[in-house]
Parts: structure tokens; C-alpha cells; sequence
């Protein structure tokens, strides 16, 4: 079984590739091509692997992309933080993606990731690139699985620095400080994109499964996994809503700062997404993660250096 990681090199698409390479739910013979655009971001324990094959290839480049005798495919939609059309940049990845899963012929399942809020056309920011992936992609093969996955935990590398610093801090810009939401570490979104790409059958396409971690957490919740991570009190500096714009627009480009604004109100109390902070741990459209905040938090504190 030939199963395509497009593209290959976020760190979601890293650990889709490590979970398929080391997985014990098939008793088929299993190979993995990765899509990379630069061939020398290939992590060495993938070039190392017999069952794994890089090929060069660009979303943003149809004819580059080429799925032949590729039976399954899982699609990533990069995200863009440079300033430029990110929406735009979505749509032409996502079509290109489609062609090029059409083209082959061969592709019978599709695994998309996607985020939880993707189902809303507006009013998300930069999730609005996943409605867009979707949109484009519900069909692109005979089976299609959409993976709308929570927040991710490893969006908290950003406050390692701080966290470990003279004057240990971090800042939240999820509110209030009791408020939970859903989190989910990348290794086991990796975990749940390998049962479904390895899945004998699926109940309907397209099919959606919303990928969650153990539990809900709350700002408090990641204050005290960087204490335990780091060994000593470290301040939690809560954003505050009015403050959000201000926040972002300082280590964002504008376009994507407006962007992320909007995504952050989306999800916090009354915001049109809040709903889905709602768990039901008994639905079978529930895939969850066995990772803990604090070791996932651990293992970003252990990574910086």
C-alpha cells in the first residue's frame, strides 16, 4: 500500500509519517512517499527507512505534483504566515491537490486535515482555509475523511522563551483564565491520521471525525505544566479580548494579525465557534489522543534547549 504525505514537511505531516512507518494496525506491506518542495528538509530518520520515499513536489505547482499508483493521500493545507493571499494560497493548494489525486487514477482515500470551526464559509480568520480545503476537497477521492482537529498543544512553543527566562512568563491569549478548550498534541493528530488512512472501511464520505486530546484545558492548566516543565513559578499575563489585535499585530504580518484576531474571538465565550469546545467523549465522530498538556508542554521546554 502506497500512501502520499502532501505536503511533507509540517510537523503534522512528520508525525502522519512517523505514526504510518512505525504502525502495527495493518498487516500490509505499507510505503510512504513524502511531498516535499525542498528535498533537503527530509528528516534523516526518514531517509534512513526503507518503507519511506521523498519525491520534490509544490501545492502551489500542479505539475509537480504527481500521486501516480498512490492509493491513499493524506493533504495538509500550509499555512502562510508571510503576508501574502493565504486564502488564496489555500484555494490553489487545495485544487491542485484535487487534480493531482485525479490524475493519478489510483487514489481511493483522502484524509484531510482540517480544523474544528472549518464548517463555518466566514467569520473564523485564518480557519476560513480549512472551509476552503474542505470545500474543495469533500470529494476529490471515493473516500474522503475530514480531520477537523482542536487547538493545538504545541501552539505554546511560542512561550517556551519566555517561560524559561530570568523572569519566567508566558502569555495567553485564550480568556478567561478558567476557560476550557479542547487541545490535542501533533504526535497524536499523527496517530489519528494514520487510523484513518489504514482504516479497512469508513462509514460514509465524506466522514467527520473531530480529533481531540485526553481533555480540555484551561490557561491555568498551562501555566502549571510550564512551572512543572521548567521547575519554578512562571507568571501567567492573560490578553484580553480588546487587547488581541494590539498582541498579534506584533509578531504578525497585518494580514494574518487581523486574521488570527478574529480566529481567537471565534472560539472564546459567545464566539461563533465556541460551541465546538463542547465535548461528547461517548460520540463515535470523537478520535482522542492520549497525550497529556504537561508532557506535550515538557517535551517543547526539553526541545528549545
Amino acid at each position: 500500500m502506497l500512501i502520499a504525505v502532501v505536503p511533507a514537511s509540517p510537523k503534522t505531516g512528520q508525525a502522519a509519517i512517523r505514526a504510518l512507518l512505525n504502525s502495527t494496525e495493518t498487516t500490509r506491506p505499507i510505503t510512504v512517499k513524502g511531498v516535499y518542495r525542498d528535498l533537503s528538509r527530509v528528516p534523516e530518520e526518514f531517509l534512513s527507512n526503507p518503507h519511506f520515499q521523498a519525491v520534490k513536489g509544490d501545492v502551489s505547482d500542479a505539475a509537480s505534483l504527481d500521486l501516480t499508483g498512490v492509493d491513499a493521500v493524506l493533504a495538509i493545507t500550509p499555512p502562510r504566515y508571510d503576508g501574502s493571499d493565504f486564502l488564496a494560497c489555500a484555494r490553489t493548494a487545495s485544487e491542485n491537490t484535487r487534480l493531482a489525486i485525479q490524475k493519478s487514477g489510483s487514489v481511493k482515500r483522502l484524509v484531510l486535515l482540517s480544523s474544528m470551526g472549518a464548517e463555518h464559509e466566514s467569520g473564523t480568520g485564518e480557519i476560513v482555509t480549512n472551509h476552503i480545503a474542505e470545500t474543495i476537497l469533500k470529494d476529490a477521492a471515493p473516500e474522503v475523511v475530514i480531520a477537523r482537529c482542536t487547538y493545538f498543544m504545541e501552539n505554546w512553543a511560542m512561550a517556551v522563551e519566555t517561560a524559561k527566562s530570568e523572569h519566567p512568563h508566558f502569555y495567553s491569549s485564550i480568556t478567561p483564565i478558567d476557560f476550557e478548550v479542547p487541545m490535542v498534541a501533533v504526535k497524536d493528530m499523527g496517530q489519528a491520521f494514520a487510523t484513518y488512512l489504514l482504516k479497512s472501511d469508513i462509514p460514509e464520505s465524506p466522514y467527520i471525525v473531530d480529533v481531540h486530546g485526553p481533555r480540555s484545558y484551561t490557561p491555568k492548566d498551562v501555566q502549571r505544566a510550564f512551572e512543572e516543565a521548567v521547575g519554578k513559578e512562571v507568571e501567567l499575563r492573560l490578553v484580553e479580548r480588546k487587547d488581541l489585535s494590539q498582541f498579534f499585530a506584533g509578531f504578525l504580518p497585518k494580514n494574518v494579525a487581523e486574521a488570527f484576531t478574529e480566529m481567537t474571538n471565534a472560539f472564546l465565550p459567545g464566539g461563533i465557534m465556541a460551541s465546538a469546545n463542547t465535548e461528547n467523549s461517548n460520540s463515535d465522530r470523537v478520535w482522542r489522543g492520549k497525550t497529556e498538556l504537561k508532557e506535550a508542554i515538557r517535551e517543547l521546554c526539553e526541545g528549545s534547549g
